[in-house]
């Protein structure tokens, strides 16, 4: 297994629902390791994981690849200042209606949402372009990097895709990755029981630890 460095550069504006503040919609500070791997997945043509479905996807579907990708961090992360968190765009409104974002019209198949139109408007925010973010990726050595992935809700954002040499890692890992869907409990106890000096929950479940610098360490959690 090889360990390579990735930065990700914002190249245009990236929003997912993470946190909500009465009415406003914003991320978090950092790009899920999920979500990454699906993204790859996308750009390189491999699974159908973006159909529109109600049913909430089986995470253990990633074990079939064999790459993974950590947490992308922002960019003063990987020089351990906790307090550099990505730049947001100004709050703006949003105008949508029932299905809209199903396939671009305000009409739904299945539920007729044509007949029974309504506006919803709420506020919501997007990683700023320019924002630069880095994390790892673990794989067999026949991954070959995209140069950009679409990501966020409805893919709409992008990052621009680097490789760039390390000599001191600084990797941040999601321990449900690591427990729920590769079910390394050796080393998510091991990962448990460290003292790491930045611990977070985003989002529940997911909780991110870092940073981690053991190259063996790392390859254990995400090498088969």
């Amino acid at each position: 297994m090889r360990i390579r460095k990735i930065r990700a550069t914002v190249i245009s504006p990236i929003n997912y629902y993470l946190i909500q503040g009465g009415r406003i919609e914003r991320p978090g500070n950092f790009i899920g390791d999920i979500a990454i791997k699906y993204a790859i997945l996308h750009q390189i043509g491999i699974g159908e994981f973006f159909k529109v479905s109600c049913y909430k996807p089986d995470y253990r579907e990633l074990t079939e690849y064999d790459f993974w990708p950590t947490v992308a961090i922002p960019e003063g992360f990987d020089r351990n200042d906790f307090s550099d968190l990505p730049i947001l765009m100004k709050p703006m409104i949003r105008n949508t209606m029932q299905g809209i974002d199903v396939d671009g019209s305000n009409t739904h198949r299945k539920i007729n949402t044509g007949s029974i139109m309504y506006k919803n408007f709420y506020m919501q925010q997007f990683i700023k372009p320019g924002n630069v973010f880095f994390f790892y990726i673990v794989d067999n050595g026949n991954l070959d990097i995209p140069s950009v992935l679409r990501v966020g809700t409805g893919k709409v954002g992008a990052l621009k895709m680097e490789e760039v040499p390390y000599s001191h890692m600084n990797a941040f890992v999601n321990l449900y990755t690591v427990k729920n869907i590769l079910g390394k409990l050796v080393e998510f106890n091991s990962l448990n029981s460290m003292n790491f000096p930045f611990s977070q929950h985003i989002s529940l479940p997911y909780y991110i630890v870092g940073p981690l610098n053991s190259e063996e360490l790392l390859v254990r959690i995400y090498g088969k």
